[in-house]
């Protein structure tokens, strides 16, 4: 009986896990459209993701790291949900280093920030 019990625990956990790392679009009010990504190497912490979005209107470049299935990933040009995971108050008003979470076509999330504004 205890094994019952400790085996439907496990599983009970692992569904949970599993239901948390993947995300649902309702929570991501942000539209957002990646128009083109690239991959940097950064010497002290491996491959940046960039991506030129428009992000709520605004043009920028995202940027963060991306793994999926362990493996460094861009992200193909398309519409996108997000939301804002960081506020950031910078005296002069401006967006860089916002913070924000990008939800992916299976539910994976990119965290990365706003590196960069154009026009």
């Amino acid at each position: 009986m205890k094994k019952f019990v400790a085996v439907l625990f496990l599983m009970l956990c692992a569904t949970v896990a599993q239901a948390k790392d993947k995300a649902t679009p309702v929570d991501y009010p942000i539209k957002v459209h990646i128009s083109s990504s690239h991959m940097l190497l950064d010497p002290r912490n491996g491959n940046v993701t960039y991506a030129n979005a428009t992000l709520d209107g605004k043009k920028v470049e995202l940027a963060g790291f991306l793994l999926v299935d362990s493996q460094w990933a861009i992200i193909i040009p398309g519409d996108y949900k997000a939301r804002q995971s960081k506020n950031v108050h910078n005296a002069d008003s401006t967006a860089i280093h916002q913070e924000y979470e990008v939800i992916l076509p299976d539910g994976p999330v990119w965290h990365c920030v706003i590196s960069g504004i154009s026009e």
